[in-house]
């Protein structure tokens, strides 16, 4: 039996709400930002998003004032830097601990926890390791966009197989890591929530619903009847035809395919199907897995 985090998307109660959760902004003490964050919730606005949170080196900055501002949902929340950085989305308040402590604490008060930027200045900046020890966070960044102009790569997906291949089911979150202008909208997630309340945010990321991408949108993904199928498009772009592939364990490609639209027939053995959706001009987009519950240990914490 396999888990579909798409699953709920059928019954068409709800909306796709394009999201950043990594975001540097303010000018003060270890804010880390070159810019305010009236301009930075502005900013975002503009370029479309609906849900941003503002998530400054082990500094909480309560966003609610910005709230009634501006029509974009902000949740709060920080990105811990004491060891290992790890994002604290839905919090309220600074967590200090070591990460096991602050995951803890961050579920406590209805928020999760993610992995940043894996292979950050090296490979296994995030050791495998590591990663394996800890348990309940909701995912990993499989792309960051601030990297790719610092050290490194902002490109995880081979950390992500292989903790979906050691049965570790997390999801892949794409994120701005915003400092400057030029960081924006790199690369963002598309959640398809109830609302644009908090707690339904929150509810469909620790659940899955959402994909990742760097200028593609998911028009439709379905698993019926044995079979996944995508649809994918790039807007305003009359070029309809993209790559799909197939991914499974171990990162290994199960099939790929051109055309306008991709389709899959499962086997059943498979441990988990992840599909990476790639345009002529390079924008990417990336599905969360469709996991076989017999191989699947979730870090989140709806189980």
């Amino acid at each position: 039996m396999y888990y579909n985090p798409y699953d709920g998307i059928k019954n068409g109660e709800g909306e796709w709400l394009k999201s950043n959760f990594h975001t540097h902004a303010g000018t003060g003490k270890d804010t880390c930002g070159a810019y305010e964050i009236y301009d930075v919730v502005a900013l975002y606005k503009e370029a479309g998003y609906q849900v941003l949170t503002i998530s400054n080196h082990d500094y909480f900055s309560d966003v609610n004032v910005y709230q009634s501002k501006y029509d974009i949902t902000l949740i709060n929340g920080f990105e811990y830097s004491a060891n290992l950085h790890m994002l604290c989305i839905g919090v309220n308040g600074l967590i200090t601990g070591e990460h096991r402590d602050v995951i803890e604490k961050c579920i406590k008060q209805g928020g999760i926890s993610v992995l940043c930027h894996p292979n950050w200045q090296y490979k296994e900046y995030w050791p495998c390791k590591t990663m394996m020890d800890l348990q309940k966070y909701t995912g990993i960044e499989i792309y960051n966009g601030v990297v790719f102009r610092l050290n490194g790569t902002g490109l995880a997906t081979d950390t992500w197989d292989y903790l979906l291949s050691q049965g570790r089911l997390v999801w892949g979150f794409g994120n701005d890591d915003f400092h400057r202008w030029y960081d924006l909208a790199r690369a963002w997630n598309v959640v398809w929530s109830l609302t644009r309340k908090h707690e339904d945010i929150l509810c469909a990321l620790k659940n899955g619903s959402f994909y990742t991408s760097t200028g593609l949108v998911l028009n439709e993904i379905s698993f019926d009847d044995g079979a996944i199928e995508i649809y994918a498009d790039a807007p305003d772009n009359y070029v309809k035809d993209f790559k799909y592939i197939f991914i499974g364990k171990d990162g290994k490609v199960l099939d790929e395919q051109y055309g306008e639209k991709g389709r899959y027939i499962v086997s059943g053995n498979e441990m988990y199907i992840r599909v990476q959706v790639i345009s002529e001009h390079g924008a990417m987009l990336w599905t969360q897995p469709i996991y076989n519950n017999a191989f699947s240990s979730f870090n989140g914490v709806e189980e």
